[in-house]
């Protein structure tokens, strides 16, 4: 072996060693730290809403999101549109199902909904 092709070796090897003591020292210096998880949904309920005759676009994401009212830990998902005056949605939020109702009771206080019911 000639000694030049010894010393580009060697340098390819420091090279490699280096990058690895790099890697370590940043195991070592910056410990891993995993993101808080995540809450799953605690409850998920469909509802059927049928809204007052006034509202011209029940599927409206603006008007489907506003019958949430101040219940900001909650979301609606529109599932369908039966009709002009009917959707079908779904709730999702943090538990217990008491909160849950508590929020759809809350959503039938709307002046725009007519009535709401579980399915």
């Amino acid at each position: 072996m000639a000694l030049g092709s010894f010393k580009g070796r060697t340098r390819g090897i420091a090279a490699v060693a280096g990058a690895g003591s790099v890697v370590l020292l940043l195991l070592v210096s910056c410990p891993a730290r995993a993101d808080e998880p995540m809450a799953a949904s605690q409850c998920a309920l469909r509802l059927s809403v049928e809204v007052t005759p006034d509202v011209e676009h029940p599927a409206d994401p603006g008007f489907i999101s506003s019958l949430l009212g101040n219940n900001v830990q909650y979301q609606l998902f529109l599932l369908k549109r039966v009709d002009d005056t009917h959707v079908n949605l779904q709730l999702q939020g943090p538990g217990p199902m008491s909160n849950c109702r508590a929020v759809v009771k809350s959503m039938g206080e709307n002046g725009s909904v007519s009535s709401i019911q579980e399915y």
